[in-house]
């Protein structure tokens, strides 16, 4: 019985270590296939310009973000202005469009969801030092194309499942569960055009939202940004 025991012992470790052995593997390609940790080490701000496509219409976006300290987006559609921002211990937003007419205060679920967005070195370079897990969930289809997937708990307990490429090892989709008005929704965004930009990173230039596209005109890596930005005033 013992032997039977330590056999069922070995044999769990053995795959437990497999499934950390082969996202550890995946991930490494995918650090490398954008760029590499080194280079994105040195990404401490980021400004995107583009818009948002949606029903045959365009909205201009602003996105600015200092790593771990603040990010903001800033639209504006119909002379009404829609403006999201997130730091690590507070978030305000307004859209008109929501019911939001003032720049008001996001509550504490709203702000858990957020949070892992301050990190713009992308999540998985050092993802072990900044608190998260990995975990390989195999290969799945889509469009005719095989995909891995590996589930990441950040350390706020934020889960993401990522599908990366066979082929070029790049995420083709982010799937997670988020909280509106109370409800929990599915959320799928598909990364599309990837480019190489300054620093010799890539990075996707469409987002995919099902309902609308977010289209990148311009990524500026570094920018200088004032941080007065992030206040919510």
């Amino acid at each position: 019985m013992k032997k039977v025991f330590l056999f069922l012992a070995v044999s769990m470790a053995a795959v437990f270590n497999l499934n950390a052995q082969t996202a550890d593997e995946i991930i490494s390609k995918y650090i490398t296939a954008i760029g590499g940790a080194d280079k994105w080490a040195k990404v401490q701000s980021i400004k995107v310009e583009g818009q948002i496509e949606v029903q045959g219409i365009a909205i201009p976006f602003t996105m600015q973000g200092v790593h771990m300290k603040g990010t903001r987006v800033d639209a504006e559609f119909q002379g009404n202005k829609i403006i999201d921002i997130t730091t690590p211990t507070k978030g305000w937003s307004q859209n008109p469009f929501g019911g939001k007419a003032t720049l008001s205060p996001i509550t504490d679920d709203e702000l858990k969801q957020k949070v892992d967005e301050l990190d713009i070195q992308d999540a998985f370079v050092d993802y072990k030092s900044k608190g998260s897990t990995v975990e390989f969930l195999g290969k799945d289809e889509e469009d005719g194309n095989e995909y891995f997937k590996i589930k990441m708990t950040s350390k706020n307990g934020n889960d993401k499942t990522y599908f990366f490429d066979t082929k070029t090892y790049l995420v083709y989709k982010i799937e997670s569960i988020v909280k509106q008005e109370g409800q929990e929704v599915k959320s799928a965004v598909k990364y599309l055009d990837y480019q190489t930009i300054d620093f010799g990173i890539k990075m996707a230039f469409k987002q995919d939202q099902g309902q609308m596209m977010m289209v990148n005109k311009k990524i500026t890596i570094n920018p200088a940004i004032d941080a007065s930005i992030f206040n919510g005033n």
